[in-house]
C-alpha cells in the first residue's frame, strides 16, 4: 500500500482513537456496593475523568492533533506526529500506573455515600473500560508514528486557503493596455 492511501485512515484512526480514549474515561472504572447493618445500601461507581481527569484532557489533545494533520504542513505533521506519540504515551501511563488516583477516588465517593458510617473496608471491582482507554491510548501512538514516518509523503491543502502575504507579489502593470491584457488574464491589475 502506498504512503498516500494511508493519509485518512491513519488521520482517522487516530481521531476515532482520541474519540474513544474520551468515551471510555467518561464511563466508570470503579464500582462500589457499600452495605451497612442498620442502613439502606448504597451503590457508587467512580468514572475515569472522576479518579484523573488528565486523562479526559490527554483524549482531546490527541484529536485536536489528529485535525491538525489535515491542515500542517509536512515538516510540521512530522512534530504533530512525535507529540502525539508523547501524549499517547504519556496518558497510557497515567491510566496503568495511576491506581492510587483511583483508589483515593473510590475513597472519596464511599465517604460522600449516605451509606458509610466511617468504618468498614470496602472492596470495589474495577471494569474494562480503564483498559479500553489505556489500549485506545496504545493505538493513538502507533497512528502518530505513522504520521512522523509518513505524514511528509502526504497531500497538503492548495495554497489558496493561505495568508495574502504568503503569496508570491504580483506587481500591478504600468500602462492601460497591460491592465487591460492583466483583466483579459483573469488577474485584478488593483492589487
Amino acid at each position: 500500500m502506498s504512503p498516500r492511501r494511508l493519509y485518512a485512515p491513519v488521520v482517522l484512526g487516530t481521531l476515532a482513537a482520541g474519540g474513544l480514549a474520551f468515551f471510555a474515561a467518561s464511563r466508570t472504572w470503579a464500582h462500589v456496593r457499600i452495605a451497612t447493618d442498620g442502613l439502606p445500601s448504597d451503590s457508587v461507581d467512580v468514572t475515569g475523568a472522576d479518579a484523573q481527569p488528565l486523562v479526559s484532557a490527554l483524549a482531546l489533545v490527541v484529536v485536536t492533533a489528529a485535525l491538525a494533520v489535515l491542515a500542517a504542513s509536512p515538516r510540521v505533521r512530522r512534530v504533530v506526529g512525535g507529540f502525539t506519540v508523547l501524549v499517547a504515551v504519556a496518558a497510557t501511563l497515567v491510566v496503568l500506573l495511576g491506581g492510587s488516583s483511583l483508589d483515593n477516588a473510590v475513597d472519596h465517593a464511599v465517604e460522600a455515600s449516605p451509606a458509610f458510617t466511617g468504618s468498614g473496608d470496602h472492596d470495589f471491582t474495577v471494569s474494562a473500560w480503564k483498559y479500553v482507554t489505556a489500549f485506545a491510548f496504545v493505538i493513538a501512538a502507533v497512528l502518530g508514528g505513522i504520521t512522523t514516518r509518513l505524514g511528509a509523503t502526504w497531500p497538503t491543502m492548495s495554497s489558496r486557503y493561505d495568508a495574502p502575504a504568503a503569496r508570491p507579489a504580483v506587481t500591478a502593470p504600468q500602462s492601460d493596455a497591460e491592465m487591460w491584457k492583466a483583466l483579459d488574464e483573469g488577474h485584478d491589475p488593483t492589487q
